[in-house]
């Protein structure tokens, strides 16, 4: 009988360490498994982190790229611009200067006219002063496009200048 009562009060000491370390022992496994995901997580996050920091510096290097494909582009629109604005002013001096032998051989006729006895015509004198208003004109144009080519020639310059800096800049890099 003592051993029964021995291994009955063995059993009811397994018994309660089981109900008190059986918790404790699912407490520790529940733990350690929680550990495992938060690190699984943790080495997701780090990826995510990483792509991230290379898509973004992807895309500021071809903003650069962009910028510089830009600051060229507009240098050459803005010689584009200038050639054609040279172009339309040498037309525009070509047509002053003849408007201006126009003028003068209208002139001319009228003092031929006036030294034989003859009275010029109201529409030759109408004609003079429409084409003296007209040399005025042209002449007021050419001189505001002359402004504007100069301008432009320095904008064209300092955007050289600039491109060049930053060609240097990046070579040195």
């Amino acid at each position: 009988m003592a051993t029964e009562t021995a291994l009955l009060a063995l059993v009811a000491i397994l018994g309660t360490m089981g109900t008190v370390f059986g918790p404790m022992l699912l407490a520790a496994q529940l733990n350690k498994a929680r550990l495992v995901e938060k690190r699984e997580d943790w080495k997701r996050q780090d990826a995510v982190a990483a792509q991230a920091e290379e898509a973004a510096r992807l895309l500021l290097a071809a903003n650069e790229r962009v910028a510089r494909a830009t600051i060229k582009t507009n240098t050459k629109l803005d010689v584009i611009h200038t050639l054609v604005n040279s172009n339309m002013t040498a037309a525009m001096q070509a047509e002053l200067d003849a408007t201006t032998r126009e003028v003068a051989m209208m002139r001319e006729v009228v003092a031929l006219n006036e030294a034989a006895g003859r009275t010029p015509s109201q529409e030759a004198l109408a004609a003079i002063e429409a084409t003296q208003n007209k040399i005025n004109e042209l002449s007021a144009s050419l001189q505001d496009r002359l402004r504007q080519t100069k301008v432009a020639e320095s904008q064209i310059f300092i955007a050289k200048e600039v491109e060049e800096e930053e060609e240097a800049t990046r070579g040195s890099d």
